[in-house]
C-alpha cells in the first residue's frame, strides 16, 4: 500500500511540474493540422514580350506585397492585348490575341488558362481548350489586376 502511494504522489508531482520547460509561442503554421498562408490576395494580369513578328504572353501574379511571379503560357504570331471577357465565359481576365482569346479561370487552387478561338460564334464558353494551369496561392482570394 505504501508503495502504491508512492507513486501516486509521484505521478502527481510529474504531473504539477509540467515538463519543467517555457512552453514555445505559436507562430503561423505550427500546430497540428495548420497551414501556412503565404499572401492574402493576388491579382492576375497578363505580361506581353514581342520579339520580331512574335509575341511571348506572360500570366502575371502579383501578392499583396507587390511581390510579381510571371508564367510564359504560349508563343503566338501577333500582338496580343488583354481584355475582359464577357460574364458568360466565367474568367477573371482574359488577352485578345489574332485568332483566339485566352482566359484565366479559377478551378479549385488552380488558375486554369483557356483557350478560345476566334471562330466560335457567338462566343462559346464549351469551344474552350486548355492550355495550362497555374497553382493558386493556398487561401488567397484572387482578382483581376488593373
Amino acid at each position: 500500500m505504501k508503495r502504491l502511494a508512492r507513486i501516486l504522489g509521484l505521478a502527481a508531482a510529474c504531473a504539477a511540474c509540467g515538463g519543467g520547460g517555457k512552453p514555445e509561442p505559436a507562430t503561423p503554421g505550427s500546430g497540428a493540422g495548420s497551414a501556412a498562408l503565404y499572401a492574402k490576395k493576388v491579382s492576375l494580369g497578363w505580361g506581353f514580350q514581342a520579339e520580331g513578328t512574335q509575341t511571348s504572353v506572360f500570366l502575371q501574379i502579383t501578392d499583396e506585397t507587390g511581390r510579381q511571379i510571371s508564367h510564359p503560357i504560349l508563343t503566338v504570331a501577333g500582338e496580343c492585348k488583354p481584355i475582359s471577357p464577357t460574364a458568360d465565359m466565367k474568367a477573371i481576365t482574359g488577352c485578345a490575341c489574332p485568332e483566339f482569346q485566352l482566359h484565366a479561370v479559377i478551378q479549385d487552387t488552380d488558375i486554369v488558362i483557356l483557350k478560345l478561338p476566334n471562330s466560335s460564334n457567338p462566343p462559346d464558353p464549351m469551344a474552350r481548350e486548355e492550355v495550362t494551369r497555374v497553382k493558386a496561392p493556398d487561401g488567397a482570394a484572387i482578382e483581376a489586376g488593373t
